[in-house]
């Protein structure tokens, strides 16, 4: 099931949350608003932002877990053969590798070889509140020249100059879809080259855009349907 709740993002935000995931981090989520949220089990993973963003979260003590049951290598491994931007939030403080068999020395031997050999960032964070923080900071920092399109392209007038009227004209049609920006307006049209060919796209053939989640390509093509 998915939930919406507003913020100041410009279009709905689609995240992809592992269902094995506490309940803790999904409400700080949507807090923030303007999300569409969605629980289901992911093979890679545990957070996916709009398909720009896969994010693998662990608490201290899990992630020393993962190291002796040999998990951790294997998921930075498929993290980093994906296709979608991936990093990894320590989550924890300093006094919970105490808990563990590992030395603090060990574990930043560990992120080292982790960040330097798959190229994977890891990233510290202190409890849930700043995992959000960080998670929603890497996607802003990932998509900063959409959200600036769409600053510069609002739905009412003001649009920059064009050569192309009838690009123009296009774009703003298809903008007016819930989900659908100014930036994914533009994929669309790109990939199928005409507004017949977008309408006319099934569901699985809206996956091929880049930048165009599930979510979303649903519900484009549910309007469509009705």
């Amino acid at each position: 099931m998915s939930r919406l709740i507003k913020s100041s993002y410009f279009y709905p935000l689609e995240v992809i949350i592992d269902d094995r995931e506490p309940m803790s981090v999904e409400k700080e989520l949507l807090a923030k608003g303007n999300l569409l949220v969605q629980r289901k089990r992911l093979d890679v993973g545990d957070y996916i932002f709009d398909n720009d963003l896969l994010v693998e979260r662990k608490t201290v003590i899990d992630f020393c877990a993962s190291i002796k049951d040999g998990r951790l290598f294997k998921q930075v491994s498929k993290l980093a053969k994906g296709k979608i931007p991936a990093i990894v939030i320590l989550e924890g403080r300093q006094k919970d590798f105490k808990e563990t068999d590992f030395s603090v020395q060990a574990i930043l031997g560990i992120m080292v070889s982790i960040s330097l050999g798959f190229k994977i960032p890891i990233l510290r964070s202190k409890g849930i509140e700043e995992t959000v923080a960080i998670m929603l900071q890497g996607y802003k920092q990932l998509t900063k020249d959409r959200l600036q399109d769409q600053r510069v392209y609002p739905r009412k007038g003001n649009f920059k100059k064009e050569k192309n009227q009838s690009l123009k004209q296009k774009i703003h049609i298809l903008e007016g879809f819930p989900g659908i920006g100014v930036d994914r307006a533009e994929k669309l049209l790109d990939h199928f080259g005409s507004l017949k060919d977008v309408f006319n796209a099934d569901f699985e053939e809206l996956l091929g855009v880049p930048g165009l989640g599930r979510i979303s390509a649903l519900k484009f093509r549910e309007i469509l349907d009705a």
